[in-house]
């Protein structure tokens, strides 16, 4: 077997846990199909190169695979996460990006993976990295994730509208998310969604 059969093999896997993970948390259980599909559509708008489009696009297909060790007692908590809660949900980042980089398939995606909840102002998690010193691909993995969570239904709420979410990414410019990343996002998410 080839190297690239075996990276090929590895994605896969990683990519039934994610999904497997996805169902867990969302009730369509494709949460990082569409987070992918509107990363790689803004890396492509960002005129990233191919492969950092097909990096950003991998990523985005496992950022969550981190919460595979979370309880669903957890992840469907209806009311509000206690201090404990949150420890365990910061953490999954960094595992996701632990699982991704130990297994040698894809080790290019764990700085993206592990980045995604950084936030522009470097009050985010795990290692409060700032400004452009996250990578432009957890830059872009982050809005489209927070914008994907959003629209979808969970267990514990029911979706906001495309105009809600545009409105809530707008309210935390600059501190929770990259300015231009934000601007080009929202020009790629108005051209594909319906009016």
């Amino acid at each position: 077997m080839t190297k690239k059969q075996k990276q090929e093999l590895w994605l896969q896997f990683l990519i039934s846990i994610s999904k497997f993970v996805d169902r867990r948390v969302s009730k369509s259980g494709e949460h990082s199909a569409k987070v992918a599909y509107w990363a790689k559509s803004t890396a492509r708008k960002l005129e990233m190169s191919d492969d950092e489009v097909d990096n950003v696009y991998w990523a985005s297909m496992l950022h969550d695979i981190g919460k595979i060790g979370i309880s669903d007692k957890i992840l469907r908590k209806k009311s509000l996460l206690s201090e404990d809660d949150w420890v365990l949900i910061k953490m999954h980042p960094m595992i996701g990006s632990n699982i991704v980089s130990s297994i040698d398939a894809y080790p290019e995606l764990a700085p993206t993976i592990c980045a995604h909840q950084e936030k522009y102002d470097g009050t985010g998690y795990p290692k409060g990295l700032s400004g452009e010193k996250i990578p432009l691909g957890a830059r872009i993995l982050g809005i489209a994730d927070a914008y994907q969570a959003m629209t979808e239904h969970r267990y514990y709420r029911s979706a906001r509208s495309h105009d809600e979410a545009l409105a809530e990414l707008q309210n935390v410019r600059g501190t929770q998310f990259d300015p231009h990343v934000l601007d080009v996002f929202i020009e790629v998410v108005n051209s594909a969604t319906p009016a």
